[in-house]
């Protein structure tokens, strides 16, 4: 996990409940911290939400703290609310017309009292247990264990406990600044060579393939009229005077594709094939649906290259001039390109030579929860690209045991660097400012930065994102205090 980024190990909750925030940062004037850009402010106070929680704090022989935490009949009444709503939308149940007090009755008629008295519960206890431990100001390294006291009822005080495991302080051996290698900043011929292919292939003109057929892989616009054969209900996205398709792309299923194999152009088959409705978690298809279908092909197409020469350089970039020009123009870019990489680079590099520092010994425990955590955010990623994960671990051509241990030592690698940035901003006394946020939500989510705010501020982890800012500033003091020996 990249250094320069917040920490993952726990993302914000999405829920209803307003944040009741510890009190914000002070203003960090320590000597050669990095001075706050022009205009800055301190961290911003906002009111905060009562909540009005009932807390009591207990330290635990193990290091652990209790809290016994009881939400009052008000709050709780608008918990469960949030709690019915969730669960609909779960439930995919028509909520158009619905206010809040029926959205409650209509879920509890669609899966049981029972089982929304359950789900509220939980709920509630991972909903309100964040703004409680910001409420007691204590930094958690994992999520908490929960347990209710007792079952959920209507009208009454809810009462559970949480168990945090606080965060803890680990120190290093050398606090002094860090010795860099990386690479010398270079762009080659052949990188040169590569863009001007890759720009060549994007300025292809789409041409008809005179007396090509229809085979795998091909690019060729059809005439398509399509209906379901048993009541004969057209169907308008499978109908188009003209649609640009490919072979093979998974588009439409493979007996759509089989059909059309070997057609040219100006001939039109008709057939039926079987759309699918549903897919299942595997990938297989669920239920289907026979189409009947008439296909026309207008032509089978194929990309032209064009040569990249100076006649068309002066006519398509002219601020090139000709080849020589172009050559200069994308050298220039690439350096910059990797220059802001080479920023990044110098940020991870800066905090992983600084975790080689490290002292002491991280619990299992920690490990196993930082596993789960970023294992289920590469999940998340892979789902939003279509892959699975035994998918992603073959496209990097390995077995499961060898990324299994690759992936242990980089949760082993983003917990020692996190501690070891702990341990400098501790060591340095760096605080941080609402200039210090912000730049972390930029980092974090740029372009998204208020919804990120008040994401963390609305599930009551301001925690997170403080602990994100403070780390984020001891990496660039480090990354600008480092000595870098460059490497050719």
């Amino acid at each position: 996990m990249a250094t320069s980024k917040p920490d993952e190990s726990s993302k914000p909750a999405e829920n209803d409940i307003p944040a009741e925030e510890s009190k914000p940062a002070e203003e960090s004037k320590p000597a050669e911290q990095p001075k706050p850009t022009a205009g800055s402010k301190p961290a911003e106070k906002r009111k905060p939400m009562e909540l009005n929680l009932r807390i009591d704090k207990k330290d635990r022989p193990d290091g652990k703290i209790q809290l016994t935490i009881t939400v009052p009949v008000k709050t709780l009444k608008d918990v469960m609310k949030s709690a019915a709503f969730v669960l609909a939308m779960q439930n995919k149940l028509d909520l158009s017309n619905a206010n809040m007090e029926e959205i409650e009755a209509l879920v509890i008629e669609t899966v049981g009292e029972a089982q929304y008295y359950a789900f509220a519960n939980h709920y509630a206890m991972t909903a309100v247990t964040p703004h409680a431990i910001s409420q007691k100001g204590i930094e958690p390294i994992m999520e908490p264990e929960l347990s209710a006291v007792g079952q959920i009822v209507a009208g009454k005080d809810f009462t559970f406990i949480a168990v945090v495991t606080p965060k803890p302080s680990y120190e290093l051996s050398s606090y002094d600044p860090v010795t860099v290698k990386i690479p010398r900043i270079t762009v080659s011929e052949k990188e040169i060579d590569d863009q001007i292919l890759n720009l060549a292939q994007q300025r292809a003109e789409i041409v008809a393939d005179e007396d090509a057929v229809v085979e795998d892989g091909k690019e060729i616009s059809i005439s398509i009229k399509s209906a379901f054969k048993d009541d004969g209900e057209p169907i308008p996205n499978l109908t188009a005077d003209r649609r640009y398709y490919q072979l093979s792309q998974g588009f439409l299923p493979p007996d759509f594709d089989e059909q059309i194999v070997g057609m040219k152009a100006g001939e039109s088959r008709t057939f039926d094939f079987e759309l699918p409705l549903s897919q299942n978690p595997d990938g297989s298809y669920g239920e289907t649906r026979t189409v009947t279908t008439t296909v026309e092909l207008q032509q089978v197409e194929k990309k032209v290259v064009p040569a990249i020469t100076n006649a068309w350089v002066e006519v398509h970039i002219p601020e090139a001039k000709n080849v020589d020009g172009l050559r200069e123009m994308l050298r220039q870019e690439g350096m910059e390109f990797k220059t802001r990489e080479q920023e990044n680079m110098k940020l991870f590099s800066a905090a992983s030579v600084l975790a080689e520092r490290f002292q002491g010994t991280i619990p299992d425990e920690f490990y196993e929860f930082m596993r789960g955590e970023m294992l289920a955010n590469l999940n998340d990623q892979l789902k939003q690209n279509n892959l699975t994960l035994e998918q992603y671990v073959q496209n990097m051509g390995m077995e499961t045991q060898q990324f299994n241990m690759m992936f242990m030592m980089q949760v082993r690698e983003s917990l020692r660097q996190g501690f070891a940035l702990d341990a400098l901003a501790r060591h340095r006394k760096i605080t941080i400012n609402e200039d210090d946020i912000v730049e972390t939500l930029h980092r974090m989510a740029p372009g998204n930065e208020e919804r990120t705010r008040m994401e963390f501020e609305g599930s009551g982890r301001m925690y997170l994102l403080r602990e994100a800012a403070v780390r984020t500033k001891a990496n660039l003091w480090l990354a600008e205090t480092a000595t870098y020996e460059f490497m050719d």
